[in-house]
């Protein structure tokens, strides 16, 4: 029963991010993640959840790489645990998810100026 329902939620998963939503504005190192590296004095942690497949998430990673801004990628089709914290603890159902700090901020989908925004008021 228990791998019915985790099943099904992965099959809804799966669904709900074809249309991957640009409408809503601990850290890990596991292999298939990767971590740009900057000066990160100035930047609060930044944890962008995506998949390789999905254009907004190509379109927050360009944006931050291009800025230097130190962040971890996890992409939650190759680690399982990015997945459960992406689905259970942030209760997200499209990518990507950007987690700001200590969950002081948590943006679903990527639009620069939301994701500008946020990062200024933690900044104060």
């Amino acid at each position: 029963m228990h791998a019915l329902l985790k099943w099904l939620a992965l099959t809804v998963f799966f669904l709900g991010m074809l249309a991957c939503s640009t409408t809503q504005g601990e850290e890990r190192s596991p292999s298939t993640s990767s971590a740009t590296t900057a000066p990160s004095s100035s930047y609060p942690k930044i944890v962008l959840y995506t998949t390789s497949w999905c254009p907004h998430c190509k379109e927050a990673k360009e944006y931050l790489t291009s800025r230097k801004i130190p962040f971890t990628n996890l992409d939650v089709e190759e680690d399982i645990s990015a997945w459960e914290d992406f689905s259970e603890k942030y209760q997200a159902k499209s990518v990507p998810l950007i987690v700001i700090g200590n969950d002081q901020a948590i943006l679903k989908g990527f639009k620069r100026e939301t994701f500008e925004k946020a990062l200024q008021e933690l900044q104060k």
